[in-house]
């Protein structure tokens, strides 16, 4: 817990005081208000045995001390900031049976309550108790709620979907494919969707497209940046790019729990899905559009369903082993890599005369959104919780954001 303070010196001088009136301290360490950063005060009070419960007539006494000798202590961490200082006490119980056991000493337990004047099955938090008295007139501010089991936390801690399935495995794929469409066809995924296929139409449906590729045929094929798109075609080829998916994705099924296994496993799981979620659209939109390739002499503009080129189906699928890899990664520059190859494909088909610009700018979209959609399946089943909240600090404000997973 933060509290405003001018001068974090005094307030520290002030916790000290609060906690030695009360308990018998046993090591202070002095925080270094220089470093800020890095230094952490530290208050330890000696062990003391807590007192009884008081004894009500005709009720048996829960209390643990009365059967089981137990002793507490004190810790307060003293963290000074620029304008005041961040605050932490906890209250550890130890059984002193267990702390004289032959085995060695017992688990610590941390419970609240402030002093020993609480009863040991008190549940109020030291920190607030400590903070009230240290400033009863200022207005600490609270660092973020806790999660309870009714709250996010129990939603972490839930059983997938598929747990007692007959088919475990089956199940979950089903579960995640039918999370995969959900995502793509969400109202955030079908507005993104609607904006890219309004990019291509503007593309398509002007000048942007014959000039593009015009420029692209006289500037880039003749080179080798053009000989070598060309080679990457066939990454494209389904006959070739399906299988060795599949082939993945079984391996993944029988090295489970071998983390090599688990990594080609989750690619090839993921490149499937995909495939799975993207090809629908593919379908509809090459048919819908009505367009012709650069080949044909039939310009770039749309027809409705007059031909069945609107869309790269080779910078579809050329482009999804890469995207899923690149939502495996987490450094940036191994990220940006996958990304770049990702176009590879689709550029080839640039070079080949097969497809315009905008085609193969809705091919590679459609697999870029499905591997968003793919990656908030995996969030989703993995049960990530993110959570910002307004957070002020002394006279600033800000967020916290907390991540769990």
């Amino acid at each position: 817990m933060f509290i405003p303070a001018r001068d974090p010196r005094e307030l520290w001088r002030e916790t000290r005081a609060a906690v030695a009136a009360e308990w018998p301290l046993a090591r202070v360490v002095e925080p270094d208000f220089a470093a800020r950063s890095s230094g952490q005060g530290v208050i330890e009070s000696a062990w003391v045995e807590p007192p009884a419960e008081p004894l009500v007539p005709g009720v048996i006494p829960t209390s643990p001390s009365l059967s089981q000798p137990r002793r507490q202590r004190l810790i307060v961490r003293f963290s000074p900031g620029t304008a005041g200082a961040w605050i932490e006490a906890m209250l550890e119980t130890q059984s002193i049976a267990e702390a004289h056991a032959p085995a060695g000493p017992g688990r610590v337990e941390l419970s609240g309550g402030w002093q020993t004047k609480q009863p040991l099955s008190g549940s109020r938090d030291v920190t607030t108790m400590l903070v009230a008295r240290l400033a009863p007139s200022a207005e600490p501010i609270y660092p973020l709620p806790r999660l309870s089991n009714e709250g996010i936390a129990g939603g972490m801690d839930r059983e997938p979907p598929w747990a007692h399935s007959a088919h475990p495995r089956l199940a979950r794929t089903g579960y995640k494919v039918l999370e995969d469409y959900k995502n793509f066809y969400s109202c955030e995924g079908l507005v993104c969707l609607t904006a890219a296929f309004g990019t291509g139409a503007l593309m398509a449906n002007t000048g942007f497209d014959t000039t593009m590729q015009t420029a692209w045929m006289d500037g880039v094929k003749p080179t080798d940046v053009g000989n070598f798109f060309l080679n990457c075609k066939d990454i494209g080829e389904g006959r070739y790019a399906l299988p060795v998916f599949g082939a993945a994705a079984v391996t993944g099924i029988i090295l489970e729990g071998n983390p090599s296994g688990d990594i080609v496993g989750e690619w090839g799981s993921r490149s499937l899905r995909m495939f799975v979620v993207g090809a629908p659209p593919i379908y509809v939109l090459q048919l819908a559009t009505g367009a012709s390739r650069p080949v044909d002499g039939n310009g770039s503009q749309w027809h409705m369903f007059n031909d069945n080129n609107g869309v790269s189906g080779h910078a579809f699928i050329g482009a999804i082993p890469f995207l899923a890899a690149a939502e495996m990664v987490e450094n940036p520059w191994a990220k940006g890599g996958l990304y770049v190859c990702s176009t590879f494909v689709g550029f080839s088909r640039m070079t080949d005369n097969a497809h315009y610009p905008s085609q193969v700018f809705l091919g590679w979209y459609l697999a870029f959104a499905s591997s968003v959609a793919v990656s908030r399946t995996e969030m989703h089943f993995d049960s990530m919780v993110v959570r910002v909240v307004p957070l002020p600090i002394a006279d600033l404000g800000g967020l916290a954001v907390e991540g769990r997973w």
